[in-house]
């Protein structure tokens, strides 16, 4: 299905795996956040989650079985998650011809979001690190919402912020989490290959569009 850009006025873009490749070590980070809910006080079976998105609200809305609050559970969760932001920056690499579609759709007048489940002390090194820094009108962390994608809080959050209409907006992701975030908050979504999960779950999840790189989104301007 041919993307039809000249309907589109906004877009806003995940980060990992879809401005750059893919680097955070998800299992190990689960493993981790599992072992620390444990020794806080959750019951071993009580988190059902071994999705990293997932994972976070679910402990929250279990604190106050530990004596905790969900924002005290919710900031030992973003210590564990922040140590494996910072070993992802060491190797992140910006995806072919990002920058060029970037600067070419801000020349269109496009409205451009960044909504990511990273943090923010890291997503902002990050952003200066590659260069992409001025390419976004607004720019979301996970500290900036309540729930992780798939949950579409960044998403809404994003288009609230930037004035727009979601029949005029477009996620650009590469994970089922991306898809699902996207579905959630009622906007079309793109999803680029090769990064958190495998193509086959990417083409049996259906979403509007698929593509291997920005070069295909070039054209498609």
């Amino acid at each position: 299905m041919e993307i039809r850009f000249d309907r589109i006025d906004t877009m806003l873009f995940d980060y990992e795996g879809t401005l750059v490749d893919f680097q955070w070590k998800l299992s190990e980070a689960v493993e981790e956040t599992l072992k620390m809910l444990r020794d806080i006080g959750f019951a071993k079976d009580r988190i059902q989650s071994r999705r990293y998105s997932t994972l976070m609200t679910e402990a929250m809305q279990g604190a106050v079985e530990i004596g905790l609050q969900p924002d005290q559970v919710r900031e030992k969760i973003g210590f564990v998650y922040d140590r494996f932001d910072k070993d992802a920056l060491t190797r992140w690499a910006l995806r072919p011809y990002v920058k060029d579609f970037l600067h070419k759709i801000r020349t269109k007048g496009v409205r451009t979001g960044l909504v990511s489940n990273v943090g923010g002390k890291t997503l902002i090194k990050a952003l200066s690190k590659l260069g992409l820094e001025g390419f976004f009108d607004i720019a979301l962390s996970r500290n900036d919402v309540l729930n992780l994608k798939p949950n579409p809080d960044g998403i809404n959050l994003a288009i609230e912020g930037l004035g727009t209409k979601k029949d005029k907006s477009i996620f650009i992701g590469d994970s089922l989490d991306d898809i699902n975030a996207a579905r959630n908050a009622g906007i079309q979504v793109i999803i680029i290959t090769d990064g958190e999960n495998i193509k086959e779950d990417i083409l049996a999840a259906k979403p509007d569009y698929v593509i291997k790189g920005y070069d295909e989104l070039l054209r498609a301007l």
